[in-house]
């Protein structure tokens, strides 16, 4: 298993976390005072997942607290896996889903970097603001791309390390807590490119960007 950074949202902050995140005005104010980024980009990268046909496999890790539940329908004839490698976390996600009424997810304990999930499993995989946590994110990207049938497509956001100068404060400090350094974006397309992933991009908003990838056919 790769070493993992301390998941704060697993903890006291997480009931906060948990209640700004499903509000997107207030999380964008917060990304901007806090972290000086753009997390409009966050909601916005997960329209695949609403417009998954009948029958895809989506698995989304790590879920965290359930945020793209958002946009999974009730009744929406999809399997839908969420995985996290925090029990505390998992937790929330299926009280989230339980309020949605979101019967059709399974959830999964699961490390990024070893993923439970048969090859070419998922025909979408969702990876939102998780990479960061990783001291070997490339392994991660390497297991999503594993997972993924040929045609699947890859979405998510990553905190980058271009970002603020208030940002990159936080993350120095965080570093001397034991926290991995944010990649730089060209180690994300680098890390896509070789798992073999085309139709590689990743925003150009500073410091948090959406990014995406599809496996070949």
């Amino acid at each position: 298993m790769a070493s993992v950074a301390p998941n704060f949202c697993a903890g006291p902050f997480g009931a906060l976390y948990d209640f700004y995140i499903e509000r997107p005005r207030l999380t964008q104010a917060i990304g901007r005072l806090v972290w000086g980024i753009d997390s409009s980009v966050l909601y916005a990268s997960m329209e695949p997942i609403r417009r998954a046909p009948a029958g895809a496999t989506i698995v989304d890790v790590p879920c965290g607290g359930g945020v793209a539940f958002r946009a999974l329908r009730p009744g929406q004839d999809v399997r839908y896996v969420a995985a996290d490698l925090s029990p505390e976390m998992l937790a929330r996600a299926e009280r989230r889903a339980r309020e949605r009424g979101l019967r059709q997810i399974e959830f999964s304990v699961a490390d990024m970097t070893a993923l439970p999930f048969a090859d070419g499993e998922a025909d979408l995989l969702c990876s939102y603001s998780g990479l960061h946590m990783l001291d070997d994110p490339a392994r991660a990207v390497a297991e999503f791309a594993r997972c993924l049938k040929p045609g699947g497509q890859l979405v998510g956001t990553a905190f980058f390390a271009d970002g603020s100068r208030r940002a990159q404060w936080l993350y120095e400090a965080g570093a001397r807590r034991g926290h991995p350094l944010p990649p730089h974006r060209e180690d994300l397309r680098r890390w896509l490119e070789s798992a073999g992933l085309v139709e590689v991009s990743i925003g150009a908003q500073p410091g948090f960007a959406a990014f995406g990838a599809r496996k070949p056919d």
